[in-house]
């Protein structure tokens, strides 16, 4: 069954922007192949629509591989927020893991997580967030086999 979705130019673009971001994500995540290939099929349906829309500037066909894709141009508008989302992923999960780690190797590896573990949890990644936010990674340091420090 076929559906229509009628768009403004505007939406169009956006709509373009959202598909381009979520590829970019999946295409790192490694799906199954059976579920890339929807995707990107899905993809170039809808780049294949950009003339009509007036975002040629965005798109661009491809004859050695037969599919539209993001131009130059595009990426070079969007890749900043990949960039901004990345750098804040990067921080959140830093400091998930190593709260997750620090309330772990007091409870033990193989205790359940409880309602209170799981507050004690926020809690130190909270530490972490205010420390990374005020000092990066300036006062992080690593003890590698052996016992020596990385600098």
């Amino acid at each position: 069954m076929t559906k229509t979705i009628e768009l403004t130019q505007e939406q169009y673009r956006a709509l373009l922007a959202l598909i381009f971001l979520g590829e970019w994500i999946v295409n790192g995540a490694n799906p199954a192949d059976d579920y890339l290939k929807l995707l990107h099929d899905t993809a170039d349906h809808i780049y294949a629509y950009a003339g009509e829309f007036g975002a040629q500037d965005w798109v661009e066909y491809c004859h050695e591989c037969g599919a539209y894709h993001a131009n130059e141009r595009m990426e070079e508008q969007l890749v900043p927020l990949v960039d901004e989302y990345d750098e804040e992923t990067f921080w959140d999960v830093l400091s998930h893991h190593l709260a997750y780690r620090d309330i772990m190797m007091t409870a033990g590896p193989d205790k359940e997580m409880t309602k209170e573990l799981e507050m004690k949890l926020w809690r130190r990644k909270e530490q972490y967030d205010q420390e990374f936010r005020k000092h990066g990674l300036d006062h992080v340091r690593l003890v590698f086999p052996g016992g020596k420090k990385s600098r």
